[in-house]
C-alpha cells in the first residue's frame, strides 16, 4: 500500500474526506475570529502565527506558530490549516514533521507543513487559512482567520521546479529546522554495457540552520507516463554535508528500459515507513532531460560556485571507409569567467541507435592542470562507427573521469501499469502527533505490477552533455582543403601536446627519386624545428602525410635516429621519407601535407594543419641543394686504374661546400653515396661519403675510389649516380642528387 504523507490524526478521517487540493475552497460561516495584524487568534492571549517560509514554483513550505497564553493545555489536533489563493482554489498542506500536539500554557510550538502548489502561483495570491474542525458546520470545519504569505517571504524568489523536504521526517534526532530545498539540472539517457540509464543531477540548499547530511531513509525513484517505477541510485553525492543556507549537487542514476517514452516521467522522493511507501514529493523531469545540438554551447555541469564553464560540440565530421564510419567530433571548454578554472578529465562515447551500443572514443592529450579566463582547449573524439550507421542520428555523450563514489538506496522497486483510477483523496495534515493515515473516498483502482532493478551507482565517470550530432559533415579531401604555403616558411599548426607552443616548424625541402627496378619512388622531406624558448624540450616526433589529388595517403617514416632533445635557441634538421606510386604525371608532383597528432586519441587521428606542397625540382646545374648545405661542382672527372690485377674506378671532383644554415648537424644527419653503374644498369662498385664528422666532404678537389672491379665489370660507359641516403625503420630511403659521366 503506497500511502501520501499526511498529518490527519485517525479521529479526524471522516472530516476530512472534503477536503482536496483540487476542489475551490468552500464558502467559510461568518461570526468567527479574526486576523489581528499577522496573527490568528483563538482566544485573547492564544494565537496563530506563520514563520520560515519559502515559496518555489511549485510548492510552499512555512511553519505555523501556536502561542499558548492560556492556563490549559492546547490541542493542535482540534485545528487544521490549508492554504487558499485569491482564486478560491485550495491547496492540502502537509505536515512535515512529527511531534507532540499538546502545547502547554505558556509555550511557543512551530509545526512545519508543506503544499504542492499550481504553477505561477505567487506569494500575493496565496494565504493560510487557520480553523477549527467542528462537525457542526458543512464542510466540518470553522474558519478562525487567514494568515499572509507574502508578509513572511522576502525578494528573490525561487523561479524553478523545487522539492523542499522536511529531513526531520525521516530522521527524528535532526532539528526540527532541517530541511532541504531541491532543485532539478539537467537529466540524460545514456547506454553503458548495452544497457539505458538515466542521470539526473539535483541541486539540494539547505534551508536550515546546522550542516546535515542525506539521511539513510530518505530515497528516489523515477516514475514514468504508465506508471512504472525505477529505482534510482547515487551516483555522486551520497555522502555530502550540505552546510547552513549554502547549496551542493547530486547526481541519481537509474536503469530504464530502452523503450521508455521520457515524456510524462517524473522524479519522486519516498522513504519506507515499515513495509509502506510513503511519497514526500515528486518533481516533473520534462524541462529536465536535455541534450544539445551541434556548436551550441552549454553550462559545464561540473564546475564550482562562481566559475563560468561552458562546453559545446563545435563540429562533427565523418568518411565512409571499408572498416566503417569514421567520425571525429570536437568539443571546446571555455572559461567565460573571470577566474582561472581547473581542467577537468573528459572522455566520450558514441550512441548509435536504441540497441544500447556505445564506442569509446578518449583525448589523452596532456594539458595545463587549469584554463585561464577567456581561454578555450579543445577535445577531439575519434570512433568508427558500425558500417551503415549514421552519423547524424548518432550522440556523442561527453562524460568527466571521477575517483568513484559509494552508491546508496534499494535495489528494486515496484511500479503500477496501465493504471485507471478515479478518486476523490483528502490529504489534508491536522495532526501532529505522528499519525500517517491517508483518507481516499470512492477509489476505484487496477494495475499491473512491474518492477524494475536499481542497479549499483558506484561509477567512475559522470555524464556532462548529450550532443546530437545531426548536421555533422562530411570529411573533404584533405588536398582540396589544404592552406597555400611556400617551402622554408613557419608552419601554422594548431594547439596540441605533440609540439611545444615555443617551438616553430618549417618544411626546408621535398624531393623525389624515382626507383625504376622497385616500381615506386621515395620522396624525402626535411623538417627544420627551432627551440624559441628559454628551456631545453624533447625534439617532437611529428606525425604526417602526403595526400594526393584522389586521397590518397602516404604516411612520412622518420629518420631511425635523431637527438632527444634541443636546446634553447637551437634548430635540428628531421627528415622523413615518402614512398609514392611511380607515375609520370605532372598531377602526381602536387600534394597536400597533413601534420597530425594519432598519439592523444583512441582512435584515428586529429589534423594540426593541412598545406599545399609540390616536390622540387632537381637542381639541372652546377649547384646541388642539399639542405642546410649547399654543393656547387666546380670539376668533375671519371677514370680507371689498374695495379696489381685489380681495376678501380675513381671520381674526381672539385667541390664548393657551404652551411647556408646554422641548424645542429650530427652523426644523425644524412650521408652521402656514389654508386659506380655500367652500361647495362649494373652497379659495379659503391662509395659512402658523408658531409658531417671523419671523412666527411670537404671543399677543394677530392677523389671517390672504388676499388675490387673484376676485368668484365671495366666499362667505358659507367656513370656515377650521387645520392642522399636516410636510414628509416623501413629501411634506406635514397634520393639522386647528381649523376656524373
Amino acid at each position: 500500500m503506497i500511502r501520501k504523507l499526511t498529518t490527519l490524526s485517525l479521529k479526524h478521517t471522516t472530516l476530512a474526506l472534503l477536503l482536496t487540493g483540487s476542489l475551490a475552497a468552500a464558502s467559510l460561516p461568518t461570526g468567527m475570529a479574526q486576523a489581528a495584524g499577522e496573527a490568528v487568534y483563538i482566544t485573547s492571549a492564544s494565537y496563530f502565527t506563520i514563520s520560515q517560509a519559502a515559496l518555489s514554483s511549485s510548492s510552499l513550505q512555512f511553519a505555523v506558530s501556536l502561542h499558548n497564553g492560556d492556563q490549559n493545555a492546547i490541542d493542535f489536533n482540534q485545528y487544521g490549516v490549508r492554504v487558499t489563493d485569491t482564486s478560491g482554489h485550495s491547496f492540502t498542506a502537509k505536515l512535515s514533521e512529527k511531534k507532540s500536539a499538546s502545547v502547554l500554557p505558556g509555550q511557543d510550538t512551530s509545526f512545519r507543513f508543506y503544499a504542492n502548489l499550481a504553477e505561477g502561483e505567487t506569494a500575493d495570491q496565496l494565504k493560510i487559512d487557520v480553523f477549527r474542525w467542528d462537525a457542526g458546520q458543512a464542510d466540518f470545519m470553522k474558519l478562525l482567520g487567514q494568515l499572509p504569505v507574502s508578509s513572511e517571504l522576502g525578494e528573490g524568489q525561487v523561479t524553478v521546479p523545487e522539492e523542499i523536504i522536511n529531513l526531520r521526517t525521516l530522521d527524528s534526532t535532526l532539528a526540527n529546522d532541517a530541511s532541504l530545498a531541491f532543485q532539478l539540472g539537467q537529466s540524460v539517457r545514456v547506454s553503458e554495457n548495452g544497457k539505458w540509464y538515466l542521470y539526473t543531477q539535483v541541486s539540494a540548499k539547505n534551508l536550515g540552520s546546522s550542516s546535515v547530511k542525506l539521511p539513510a531513509a530518505l530515497q528516489f525513484r523515477l516514475v514514468d507516463a504508465n506508471g512504472l517505477k525505477y529505482a534510482s541510485t547515487y551516483a555522486n553525492g551520497s555522502s555530502t554535508t550540505f552546510l547552513p543556507s549554502e547549496s551542493d549537487t547530486l547526481t541519481l542514476k537509474t536503469p530504464i528500459s530502452k523503450q521508455m517514452a521520457m515524456s510524462g516521467a517524473s522524479l519522486e522522493f519516498y522513504y519506507l515507513n515499515q513495509s509502506e511507501d510513503v511519497t514526500l514529493g515528486n518533481m516533473s523531469l520534462n524541462a529536465s532531460l536535455q541534450t544539445t545540438a551541434l556548436n551550441t554551447k552549454q553550462v559545464y555541469s561540473g564546475q564550482q560556485d562562481g566559475e563560468q564553464m561552458t562546453v559545446q560540440a563545435s563540429t562533427s565530421q565523418y568518411s565512409t571507409q571499408a572498416d566503417g564510419v569514421h567520425v571525429q567530433t570536437v568539443v571546446t571548454l571555455s572559461n567565460d569567467g573571470e577566474a582561472s578554472a581547473a581542467i577537468p578529465s573528459f572522455i566520450a562515447t558514441y550512441q548509435v541507435g536504441d540497441s544500447g551500443t556505445a564506442l569509446s572514443a578518449a583525448d589523452n592529450t596532456a594539458r595545463s592542470a587549469f584554463l585561464a579566463p577567456k581561454e578555450t582547449t579543445t577535445f577531439y573524439f575519434n570512433a568508427i562507427l558500425p558500417s551503415g550507421s549514421d552519423p547524424n542520428a548518432a550522440q556523442l555523450v561527453l562524460w568527466e573521469k571521477t575517483s568513484g563514489t559509494t552508491s546508496a538506496g534499494n535495489g528494486s522497486s515496484t511500479g503500477s501499469a496501465n493504471s485507471t483510477s478515479s478518486s476523490n483523496s483528502t490529504n489534508s495534515t491536522n495532526s501532529a502527533n505522528g499519525d500517517t493515515t491517508s483518507t481516499t473516498a470512492g477509489t476505484n483502482e487496477t494495475s499491473n505490477s512491474a518492477t524494475a532493478s536499481a542497479g549499483s551507482g558506484t561509477t567512475g565517470q559522470m555524464p556532462v552533455a548529450v550532443f546530437l550530432l545531426k548536421g555533422a559533415s562530411e570529411a573533404k579531401n584533405g588536398f582540396t582543403t589544404a592552406a597555400s604555403y611556400s617551402i622554408g616558411n613557419k608552419l601554422t599548426l594548431t594547439d596540441n601536446a605533440i609540439v611545444n607552443k615555443n617551438v616553430d616548424v618549417s618544411l626546408v625541402e621535398l624531393h623525389a627519386h624515382e626507383n625504376d627496378d622497385l616500381g615506386y619512388k621515395t620522396a624525402i622531406a626535411k623538417y627544420k624545428i627551432t627551440n624559441n624558448g628559454s628551456n631545453t624540450i624533447a625534439l617532437p616526433e611529428l606525425q604526417n602525410e602526403l595526400l594526393d589529388s584522389s586521397g590518397n595517403s602516404y604516411t612520412g617514416t622518420r629518420q631511425s635516429s635523431v637527438t632527444t632533445q634541443l636546446t634553447p635557441g637551437s634548430s635540428y634538421v628531421v627528415s622523413y621519407s615518402y614512398l609514392l606510386p611511380n607515375r609520370k604525371t605532372a598531377d602526381d608532383e602536387a600534394f597536400a601535407l597533413n601534420i597530425y597528432d594519432d598519439k592523444s586519441v583512441s582512435e584515428g587521428k586529429v589534423s594540426l594543419g593541412t598545406y599545399q606542397v609540390a616536390l622540387q625540382k632537381e637542381d639541372e646545374g652546377d649547384t646541388i641543394d642539399l639542405y642546410p648545405f649547399s654543393l656547387k661542382v666546380n670539376d668533375e672527372s671519371i677514370s680507371w686504374l689498374y695495379s696489381g690485377g685489380s681495376y678501380s674506378y675513381q671520381l674526381n671532383l672539385d667541390l664548393d661546400i657551404t652551411h647556408e644554415d646554422q641548424v645542429i648537424i650530427d652523426s644523425n644527419f644524412s650521408t652521402i653515396e656514389f654508386d659506380m653503374v655500367d652500361s647495362l644498369g649494373r652497379i659495379v662498385g659503391t662509395q659512402t661519403s658523408s658531409l658531417v664528422g671523419t671523412g666527411k666532404l670537404t671543399s677543394g678537389k677530392q677523389k671517390i675510389v672504388v676499388t675490387g672491379l673484376k676485368n668484365e665489370q671495366v666499362d667505358s660507359g659507367v656513370v656515377v649516380n650521387m645520392y642522399e641516403v636516410i636510414n628509416t625503420p623501413n629501411g634506406t630511403a635514397k634520393r639522386l642528387i647528381k649523376q656524373f659521366h
